[in-house]
């Protein structure tokens, strides 16, 4: 079996496109870049998958790695910006908003001493807030009162074409808005709020 190469010779090793180099790196650093992808998608699958993934484009960068001073530091970055880039696309899509959404016009009261769930739901409402006036009136008129478009166009003089287009409108800047504000706990709370509600349906 090879000797393990010390690290500043990994480093060049790696840069140049050795074998020897790469196999060192994964069997080193695989369960480390693993745990930290384990931890934040909750999926041993998916943290495969991602941590695959890591290694290939650390081996299509390998040029970048000759002025890395601390490589676990940097292999930990790069494992939990993957990690948010999967859940910013798992969970910010238009089908979980609005099932977000609803949960918290739910009237029971939100979970005892958790403030993330207060954060979270006053985050929903400053996105609603933002939305032009006949976009966010028809918005709540639809996914907060639960008016039919039909309703909604009576109701406000406008086309029922219109009523469905000002809500597509409408998620698709709450979507907007969320993405520039999804903080990694966010993102996390988001996630398992959207697994607990898709059990009961």
């Amino acid at each position: 079996m090879p000797q393990a190469m010390p690290y500043d010779q990994l480093l060049i090793a790696l840069a140049e496109g050795k074998e020897q180099a790469y196999k060192q790196l994964f069997q080193q650093y695989w369960s480390h870049i693993y745990g930290v992808v384990l931890s934040l998608v909750k999926s041993r699958e998916q943290a495969e998958d991602i941590s695959q993934e890591i290694f290939t484009k650390l081996y299509h960068n390998r040029q970048q790695l000759k002025g890395v001073q601390d490589l676990q530091s940097y292999l930990f970055i790069i494992a939990r910006n993957t990690s948010i880039d999967f859940l910013r696309k798992k969970v910010l899509t238009t089908a979980n908003l609005e099932t977000l959404i609803g949960y918290f016009q739910d009237p029971q009261p939100l979970p005892d001493g958790l403030l993330e769930y207060k954060e979270l739901d006053q985050k929903l409402k400053d996105a609603i807030a933002q939305l032009p006036t006949q976009v966010r009136e028809v918005f709540i008129k639809s996914r907060v009162e639960g008016l039919s478009h039909e309703e909604i166009a009576k109701e406000l003089g406008i086309s029922v074409f219109s009523s469905k287009t000002y809500v597509v409108r409408a998620l698709q800047r709450i979507r907007k808005f969320m993405e520039s504000h999804d903080e990694l706990a966010m993102l996390l709370l988001l996630a398992s709020l959207v697994a607990q509600q898709q059990q009961f349906h």
